[in-house]
């Protein structure tokens, strides 16, 4: 009985050391790999399968991390899986990645050519390109306007739209021609979203010619009401005079507070026209949240006092947020030391809600308002110790996506935090801002030996 119970412990433990082998085995060679300085993110990218690729590029994105880009462009060239290309262009064009072009290109010239294509991964490159301003796929947009897949001509007549101010006079004429034609041969109640492209792009083309067409869309009363809200914009960038007064008449006869909102749109899109009376009006009495938020919005670059005075009034009172957000923008936008200690001044305030001060900070920092780390400091000083609400780590997080070197100060102290996120997020600042001076000190931080999640965040950078 004792060898018994002697042969069985000895078994017990061997199987334990050969089932405790891989772990350890494991542990080691992360600690190896570390010591050695090699990148998760890139093996996994050079090495991974397809599910994890895929977690990294969702990161990526996440994060708008070019680093990996020219990786990516081995990827692309090898994968076969839409999602992944998908994500790639998804994360160039965040990172405006423009050696990227060629391969969206070569998606696209699949369809033209006739060969194999995946409808999702050609729609991404046209977006892609578009959102880029690549010129050299302009004239292929033009030549998918007869193909057969609705999706695919969808996706071509939106990236002409996106890309009209880069076409020259006779590229806009010979795309607004094939446009007008395509949009008097649709029936807009079968191609619902085709016919609305071609409204929009019709309109970034500013194409005259087809001016007769989009009006009558305006002002027929059993169109679609998604058209008719689109044409009103259209026709209001292609500024005939006399539409002028059809869009005035919509926009304050109408029963659709939603096609008065877009009538407005236009009517603010004639270069002509003196509209400051009308939007302040507008955003003073109208009940229509919508139109109070395209009013905000066409009063950015006011100096008058009076509308200063309306928009701070509307972003500290109106009962709608994006009515709020809208006037702050503007006033942001207008410039000016008074103005952007308002602002300064929003986001301080700690009875304004958590949205308000956040939206008021990314304003800050789209608008680079002088004061900004002072007013962040401050904020800082009173959430270090105790961050309630979670405010300061909802704040670290969107400057961890500012691309603004001049907060380098706000970022060597977030790196000082105690709570690892608030250093992740510094770090990822630090990386997006391209802010060498506090390199060294990252250096360091990860051969003390910090947090080991924070040690993977510095090392994703180099």
């Amino acid at each position: 009985m004792k060898m018994w119970r002697s042969n069985r412990l000895t078994i017990l433990s061997v199987f334990l050391l050969c089932f405790s082998l891989p772990l350890v085995f494991s542990q080691e060679s992360n600690s190896d790999s570390d010591k050695a300085g090699i990148d998760p993110k890139e093996e996994i990218l050079l090495y991974g399968i397809d599910s994890e690729l895929l977690g990294i590029l969702a990161e990526l994105q996440s994060e708008k991390n070019a680093k990996y880009n020219h990786i990516l462009s081995s990827l692309i060239a090898e994968t076969k899986d839409p999602t992944i290309i998908q994500g790639i262009f998804r994360l160039w064009d965040d990172t405006s990645f423009t050696p990227g072009f060629a391969y969206a290109r070569d998606e696209i010239s699949k369809v033209i050519e006739g060969d194999d294509y995946t409808s999702s991964v050609v729609q991404a490159a046209m977006t892609y390109l578009a959102n880029q301003g690549d010129s050299q796929s302009l004239p292929l947009y033009g030549q998918l306007l007869s193909f057969h897949d609705t999706a695919i001509v969808t996706a071509s007549i939106r990236a002409i739209g996106k890309m009209a101010d880069d076409a020259t006079k006779m590229e806009r004429e010979e795309l607004g021609e094939n446009l007008k034609e395509r949009l008097l041969e649709e029936d807009p109640g079968t191609e619902d979203e085709l016919y609305a492209a071609l409204i929009v792009s019709l309109g970034s083309l500013r194409y005259e010619p087809a001016a007769d067409e989009l009006i009558e869309i305006v002002e027929d009363s059993a169109a679609s009401a998604g058209h008719r809200r689109l044409a009103c914009v259209s026709v209001g960038r292609i500024g005939r005079n006399e539409d002028f007064v059809i869009l005035e008449r919509v926009y304050y006869e109408s029963d659709d507070a939603t096609l008065r909102a877009y009538a407005l749109a236009g009517m603010t899109e004639f270069a002509n026209r003196d509209m400051s009376d009308n939007l302040v009006q507008a955003l003073k009495r109208d009940s229509f949240w919508r139109i109070r938020l395209t009013a905000a919005e066409n009063l950015a670059g006011s100096h008058d006092e009076e509308v200063l005075k309306l928009l701070k009034y509307k972003a500290a009172n109106d009962p709608v947020s994006q009515v709020r957000i809208a006037s702050l923008k503007s006033i942001a936008a207008t410039g000016g030391p008074r103005n952007h200690e308002f602002i300064l001044s929003f986001f301080q305030n700690r009875q304004k809600s958590t949205e308000m001060r956040l939206a008021a900070l990314d304003i800050m920092l789209e608008n680079r308002v002088l004061g900004t780390n002072e007013a962040i400091h401050e904020v800082m000083d009173e959430l270090w110790d105790k961050d309630e609400g979670r405010f300061l780590e909802f704040v670290c997080k969107n400057l961890s996506e500012s691309d603004w070197p001049h907060l380098a100060p706000v970022f060597d102290r977030m790196l000082s935090h105690a709570h690892w996120l608030i250093q992740v997020y510094a770090v990822r600042g630090i990386r997006r801002s391209d802010i060498l001076s506090l390199q060294e000190r990252l250096d360091a931080m990860d051969a003390e030996g910090t947090d080991e999640r924070l040690r993977r965040e510095i090392r994703a950078g180099r």
